[in-house]
């Protein structure tokens, strides 16, 4: 599967990168987050959140389970790390989070995969696996559905635009590139065990 990849150096690129992610999203849309514990989930949120409009500090839902912002459209943010089962997700009201009228982030959407729709974009932000920069972050875009592919090519345009304006070089540098995905599991089919 075609996914984009690009490597953030800082928890400011990674807003950066959340905000260019912000021009091409409308109310219906579903991004799933994945990725290490601490790896920068919301503060990839925040830069998204903040290109959005939302003047409020957007903070992990971790122990609240879901976050509301005002921006320019309605942004649902939902945690579910602390979930131990798809029924605790369905009951917290999952279907009713899936607001055509709103925006909904889902960190540690892999957990509840078999419940995303079809078309989203999942996110994975890991720790580098080299070890080298304890600030360095991979970032794997994987689109799933044809908009979202082209929403994917949108923001690596506008992010390579902010992640060169930002930089300390003098030459510009092409930051994402496109990868394959292995073993991509299909996400519409429940897991055997039925747990988050």
């Amino acid at each position: 599967m075609r996914a984009l990849s690009v490597v953030s150096r800082s928890p400011e690129e990674t807003r950066i990168v959340g905000a260019s992610l912000a021009p091409v999203l409308l109310p219906g849309d579903v991004i799933s987050l994945s990725g290490d514990l601490g790896a920068g989930k919301t503060v990839f949120v925040q830069g998204l959140a903040t290109a959005l409009g939302v003047q409020r500090r957007v903070t992990s839902p971790t122990f609240v389970i879901v976050h509301e912002y005002e921006g320019r459209f309605p942004i649902l943010h939902l945690d579910v790390y602390r979930l131990d089962s798809f029924q605790e997700v369905l009951d917290l009201g999952f279907e009713e989070l899936l607001d055509p009228e709103a925006i909904l982030l889902v960190e540690w959407g892999d957990a509840v995969a078999p419940l995303l729709p079809r078309r989203h974009l999942d996110i994975i932000i890991k720790h580098p696996e080299n070890g080298d920069d304890p600030q360095h972050r991979s970032m794997i875009f994987r689109p799933w559905g044809p908009e979202w592919v082209f929403k994917v090519d949108a923001m690596r345009t506008t992010g390579e635009t902010l992640l060169n304006a930002a930089s300390s070089e003098d030459v510009a540098e092409q930051r994402f590139a496109e990868t394959l995905v292995s073993q991509v599991r299909d996400h519409r089919q429940p897991r055997e065990s039925g747990e988050v």
